[in-house]
């Protein structure tokens, strides 16, 4: 009964690991695409001011700092939901490695009653 609980309580861990490792994937893949939106927005940003009025400019640049505020904030948010989950992801490796500990204990345990 234990060695079927134990692998039960394995198969949840690595599925929830695989599930885990899927979404930082996905949170990398983000992250770079918002590195490579804000490059651009970057370039085409000076180009807009480089060829505006003095006028202009002073309403592109507000705009401009609010802009980067706003993909700043993106990408903190971003970057703390990839930490909570190495956090998840590191939790589920001690768990994984635990149920194989208790799995190894039960396998001595019923060695030594047979003998």
């Amino acid at each position: 009964m234990t060695e079927v609980s134990n692998q039960a309580t394995l198969k949840t861990i690595q599925a929830e690991q695989e599930l885990v490792t899927r979404e930082l994937r996905t949170i990398g893949k983000q992250l770079e695409d918002l590195h490579s939106i804000h490059q651009e927005e970057q370039r085409l940003y000076s180009e807009v001011v480089a060829t505006s009025s003095p006028e202009e400019r002073l309403y592109f640049q507000d705009r401009g700092l609010d802009s980067r505020d706003q993909s700043t904030k993106a990408q903190q948010r971003l970057a703390d939901k990839e930490r909570e989950l190495n956090k998840t992801k590191k939790q589920l490796l001690e768990a994984e490695e635990e149920t194989y500990r208790k799995q190894r204990n039960a396998l001595l345990e019923e060695e030594k009653e047979k003998q």
